[in-house]
């Protein structure tokens, strides 16, 4: 069954669409060749909010504020499909390492009708209570009105959302980030020339900005119908293998639940954070805080693409037992991306006021916004180190693990900072509290790498 399944993929393949060869001996070129595509696909899908924002942003501070107050419903909404596709990407790279091609697939299609029926239930309750949510995050009647234009319209898109994301990550998890980069960029380069038509020519304003969003998702969704329709990669999806089975979605769900966690305390704090600006320091607090967090968010982003990317040389080589190509991988992986993240890090605190400059002219929000800038990017250095030890982790199927550092730095670590540090400090605490929780992660993501590396250097002597 295995080896109909793999045949059946290759049928009507092209070029520009081919999974890499996961055996490839040269390793550096192959985490390269996956993760670059990885890198750059994720931050276009980061950058759809952040377009957004540099349009609506001429539209007025309370514009710029109502799209930051929507935007933790959508990381919420992200948040699942994060989970589900870490999940489903290590089950598919650990058994494609194994060559179990059959169960592969099985594992793809569950998981993508699991996304597709929790992201209509999703796009219908965000629909139907978006306003009611809004307010339980402390959106003020001033914005109300804006905040849920924008919300109810991109309700609509939790069911896109989601799917898009499961996509993503089974085409990156079977060696093919490139496909997966095109569909994002061009998704983005069309939301990009859809924003200043609806916002501004059409006079939709920031119900357009919601608009072109809602269209460019569509048009990467009949991209990826197209690619697995057409057999253009090697793991297959079929109606027939989307039937829920337990034993399959368990590992799925093991895995991926501390990511999604992870993710949804992140989203949590992030609101928090927006809500306590705005109890501290007003509209303007809120703002700025918002335009320091979409910057971070950017070094974020390229830092877990890159180790979305090799995650699928980490996992098939951990299902295939090649323990020293593993420890290899994980290596570089750790040079590349502290290396990034020091010169990141550097490039945030060196300039911020010509990078915050560019969301807005308003000189409240950007004095605010320089200081957030320049506090959240205090500890980014060990950015690297955190998500090489996530995703290690998430690659052996160490669930508890990956809670533990997965929810450490922007959840069980931040939330109690943002509730505690303003009482204090005000506004400051609120700057403040990413860089500690960041700092503590960190020091506890050191401790568990280091212990997870010795027990694959044993396996390795042990032979």
């Amino acid at each position: 069954m295995s080896l109909a399944f793999r045949g059946a993929a290759r049928k009507g393949r092209v070029r520009f669409a081919s999974p890499v060869d996961l055996d490839d001996p040269r390793l550096r070129r192959l985490i390269l060749q996956l993760a670059i595509p990885s890198v750059i696909g994720l931050l276009v899908n980061a950058l759809y909010y952040a377009v957004d924002a540099v349009f609506v942003g001429h539209l007025g501070t309370d514009a710029l504020a109502a799209v930051n107050i929507a935007l933790p419903l959508f990381a919420l909404v992200a948040a699942l499909g994060e989970g589900l596709g870490v999940g489903v990407a290590a089950s598919v790279g650990r058994f494609l390492g194994e060559k179990r091609w059959g169960r592969a697939c099985l594992t793809a299609s569950n998981g993508l009708m699991l996304a597709a029926v929790v992201g209509a239930v999703m796009s219908l309750l965000l629909w139907l209570f978006h306003r009611e949510v809004l307010a339980l995050m402390g959106t003020s009647p001033e914005l109300m009105s804006l905040a849920s234009a924008y919300t109810g319209i991109l309700a609509i898109s939790c069911v896109m959302t989601l799917v898009q994301i499961l996509c993503d990550f089974i085409a990156i998890a079977e060696g093919n980030t490139r496909f997966s980069m095109i569909t994002l960029l061009g998704s983005f380069l069309l939301n990009m020339l859809l924003d200043p038509l609806f916002i501004f020519a059409f006079g939709w304003g920031v119900e357009g900005a919601a608009w072109a969003t809602l269209v460019a998702k569509a048009v990467a969704l009949a991209a990826y119908w197209v690619y697995f329709h057409r057999h253009w990669g090697v793991v297959l999806l079929r109606p027939r293998l989307m039937r829920p089975r337990w034993p399959i979605l368990k590992p799925v769900v093991q895995v991926g639940m501390p990511a999604t966690l992870g993710s949804f305390l992140s989203a949590i704090a992030f609101a928090l954070m927006y809500r306590q600006a705005a109890v501290h320091g007003g509209e303007q607090a809120v703002a700025g805080i918002g335009i320091a967090a979409r910057l971070m968010m950017l070094g974020y982003f390229a830092v877990i693409g890159f180790c979305l990317g090799a995650q699928a040389v980490i996992s098939y080589s951990y299902g295939a037992r090649t323990y020293p190509r593993l420890l290899s991988g994980i290596r570089f992986m750790l040079l590349v991306t502290t290396v990034f993240s020091v010169l990141y890090a550097g490039v945030m605190l060196a300039f911020p006021q010509p990078l915050v400059a560019l969301f807005t002219p308003d000189a409240a929000v950007q004095a605010v916004g320089i200081e957030a800038v320049r506090m959240f990017h205090l500890c980014f250095a060990i950015t690297g180190l955190e998500y090489v030890t996530l995703i290690l982790l998430q690659s052996m199927g160490r669930a508890t693990l990956s809670a533990v550092v997965g929810l450490a730095p922007q959840g069980y670590l931040l939330i109690p900072a943002l509730l505690l540090l303003p009482l204090t400090l005000g506004v400051e605490g609120v700057l403040f509290s990413p860089a500690l929780a960041s700092g503590l992660g960190g020091v506890l993501s050191l401790l568990i790498f280091g212990w997870q590396m010795m027990r694959l250097r044993r396996r390795v002597v042990a032979g």
